[in-house]
Parts: structure tokens; C-alpha cells; sequence
């Protein structure tokens, strides 16, 4: 919990830790998770959430903070023929 909300960290091999703001945790602390396994659910989001929920996502390595969407592969864009 941070500041009253539901967090999970996943701690990744490369020493990259990300975190999942507000999720309620699928997962115990210390349990090892592969990718694509479900870590919680998405909670309510605060007052200020122009939906009914938020994910706030962050990284960081070591004591660096990194902008998360710089660790998604860039999507692959085909075009296709004209007409």
C-alpha cells in the first residue's frame, strides 16, 4: 500500500523494477511471476481519474527513473497497396 492504494512491484532480472498503481495483488510478496501472468486487479481510481480507473505505471533501474512506454516494443506498422 502507498499512500492508501493497492501497489505491486515486480522486481525483473535485469535489476528494472516496475510498479502497477492501484492494483489489488493476484500475487504474494517474493513470488516469482512469469510474463504475461496476471498480477492483480485494476482498483477504483482516486478522485482525480477521469475514468472509473487508472493505471499509473512506473520503472526504474536502480535509483533511476525511467518513462515506462520506452520499454514497449515499438508496434510494426505494414502498409498495404494503394486501391
Amino acid at each position: 500500500m502507498v499512500a492508501g492504494r493497492p501497489v505491486v512491484s515486480v522486481e525483473h532480472a535485469d535489476g528494472l523494477r516496475t510498479t502497477y498503481e492501484p492494483v489489488q495483488p493476484a500475487v504474494a510478496a517474493g513470488q516469482a511471476v512469469a510474463r504475461g501472468s496476471p498480477l492483480g486487479t485494476l482498483a477504483v481510481g482516486h478522485a482525480g481519474c477521469p475514468v472509473e480507473a487508472c493505471l499509473h505505471w512506473g520503472a526504474r533501474r536502480g535509483e533511476v527513473y525511467l518513462h515506462p512506454l520506452t520499454l514497449l516494443r515499438p508496434p510494426r506498422i505494414s502498409l498495404l497497396p494503394w486501391g
